[in-house]
């Protein structure tokens, strides 16, 4: 494929029931040859692949499949950064899509634009109603901010950006592999990677959500908190890294992710039905006290912080008051 002005990357795994309407959400599109589709093949067992393969061959200039052994969604966004010929690059879900027009539009926009990420609203589809999710807010659209002109407290939405693929490139880091809940990740790593953002109307991800089993779903967090736990982990140990070679405004919205995420592992734990977990949340909290004093004794737990006066006691407590309440 010549080089395009937009990669979308599809994480693909056992989605045969959603990846049709995915791929026809890009396919319908009036602009086949201004972007590529890399569609990534996470070790699918299921009819994936063959689905997939039928699109690429009528649409060869348009879709290309990435056939790889399973290794989690951080690896099927490495897997599409490496073989990328976009100006810019896009990440989409296997079981969401885009809005086609809207869709068109950016990429229209994304011909005038030199910024090196692009924010756009995005709307959460549940099995029976939506809701558009307001990514613009007080900014201007078609506006060019730097990065420092940016609320450190905004929390850049997966399913909002759009980056240059030049400048992600050369933050030069992986998602993890193997892992859930990377997104967190990857939005820390555009972060780093955006000297200057603009906002652009356009309404384009249609982000699937209310399905049972999903990662997000309350079974879902229970089964993966270890992931969720090991991606602060992580972004914590990036913090330090980076630390002398970012600005104060990189350094606070890092912060800001690592203390909503923080914020959420203990929100969770005060959710779960089962206790057998409990353990993770004490071993987590008292390293992070451990090793990262100035970070772990900031975030910012509300009411949950009381947590720290004994987990095995004051955890079990406030689980069965939610649950009574």
């Amino acid at each position: 494929m010549n080089n395009k002005l937009l990669s979308v990357s599809v994480a693909a795994y056992n989605v045969e029931k959603t990846i049709e309407q995915c791929l026809d959400s890009f396919i319908q599109s009036k602009k086949l040859d201004l972007f590529e589709v890399l569609v990534v093949n996470d070790g699918s067992n299921d009819n994936t692949k063959k689905i997939v393969s039928a699109y690429v061959k009528k649409y060869p200039n348009t879709i290309r499949l990435i056939d790889k052994k399973n290794g989690g969604h951080g690896s099927t966004i490495n897997a599409a950064v490496k073989t990328a010929s976009g100006k810019y690059f896009k990440v989409v879900d296997g079981d969401d899509w885009v809005d086609t027009d809207a869709f068109d539009r950016l990429l229209e926009f994304l011909k005038t634009t030199d910024a090196d990420l692009i924010l756009n609203n995005y709307q959460e589809v549940y099995p029976k109603r939506k809701k558009q999710i307001d990514v613009i807010r007080h900014y201007a659209v078609d506006k060019i901010y730097s990065f420092d002109d940016m609320d450190p407290l905004y929390c850049l939405p997966m399913h909002a950006t759009t980056i240059k693929l030049s400048k992600y490139r050369a933050v030069n880091e992986s998602i993890s592999e193997h892992r859930f809940y990377v997104d967190t990740e990857y939005v820390a790593f555009v972060a780093v990677a955006a000297k200057t953002v603009i906002f652009n109307e356009e309404c384009v991800y249609q982000y699937r959500l209310g399905e049972s089993g999903q990662s997000v779903s309350p079974e879902g967090m229970y089964k993966h908190i270890e992931d969720l736990i090991f991606v602060v982990e992580r972004l914590t140990n990036f913090y330090f890294e980076k630390a002398n070679n970012i600005s104060p405004i990189y350094k606070k919205y890092i912060l800001s992710i690592i203390d909503t995420r923080y914020n959420m592992i203990f929100g969770c734990f005060v959710s779960f039905k089962k206790s057998d977990k409990d353990w993770m949340l004490e071993k987590f909290d008292r390293k992070m006290i451990t090793q990262y004093p100035t970070i772990a004794k900031k975030v910012n737990l509300y009411n949950k912080k009381c947590i720290r006066w004994n987990y095995r006691i004051i955890l079990p407590v406030l689980r069965f008051l939610k649950n009574i309440i």
